[in-house]
């Protein structure tokens, strides 16, 4: 956790630093918030027991996953995220008995994201970098397998999530993007011991998200303006 937070703390300093320069620009732009977007896809996540359950074999499976976004600040490479998310994830669990069945593991998250963003150029087609944390609620658990282990799962934990993207810049304020994460927990979905009181149990989830969004940009300048000419004889 201590690792986490000065992780947190190192990626922030960067983002005001770089804010900061910016504000000192005669140009700095007046808004804090830059863009606001809608994004959505699909979610490809398993969960990772260690050890192994004793029922079956855990397997990916394909939900979904929608965000409101906003991002902050104007300079050209350094952005900050953030979102709120709904993010439906779990598992296949390949049971062993009846063998080959499948049953459902459930587990849906609200989340709020916060990222830095790092732009690779500034016109045209647009690629990015995100890194940045995840505090996600456990919303909805439903599950025919490890009953007991799935409903306590803790309901508030802490992710991390790195992807990259690509935005199109052009004459609208209006920008088609997409992009591909890779989320991971940095606190486990779940934690515990056996009877023995000895081997721990631990549940982490592992995902990749594929999104398609669009943001609309805010410019943050007022445009230069020609002056009105008073012309009483009307020429």
């Amino acid at each position: 956790m201590k690792k986490l937070i000065l992780t947190y703390l190192a990626l922030s300093t960067l983002v005001f630093s770089a804010y900061g320069q910016d504000a000192r620009d005669k140009n700095a732009k007046k808004n804090i918030l830059s863009g606001i977007g809608i994004a959505g896809g699909l979610t490809y996540g398993t969960q990772l027991w260690n050890p192994e359950g004793p029922l079956g074999q855990e397997r990916y499976i394909l939900r979904t996953n929608i965000a409101v976004i906003a991002e902050f600040f104007h300079h050209p490479i350094y952005r900050w995220r953030a979102e709120l998310g709904y993010n439906l994830m779990g598992t296949n669990e390949l049971l062993y008995i009846p063998a080959g069945q499948k049953d459902k593991i459930k587990t849906n998250y609200i989340s709020f994201n916060n990222y830095l963003k790092i732009n690779f150029k500034q016109s045209g087609f647009i690629p990015y970098f995100l890194i940045g944390p995840r505090v996600e609620y456990l919303l909805i658990k439903r599950t025919a397998v490890y009953q007991d282990a799935i409903h306590h799962f803790y309901s508030f934990h802490v992710t991390g999530a790195l992807g990259i993207g690509a935005e199109l810049m052009w004459k609208s304020s209006f920008r088609p993007f997409a992009e591909l994460l890779y989320n991971h927990d940095i606190m486990a979905s779940y934690y515990s011991y056996y009877a023995d009181g000895l081997t721990p149990t631990t549940i982490d989830y592992n995902a990749f998200e594929l999104r398609i969004g669009l943001k609309y940009f805010f410019d943050g300048i007022k445009k230069d303006a020609c002056p009105k000419v008073y012309n009483p004889a009307g020429i």
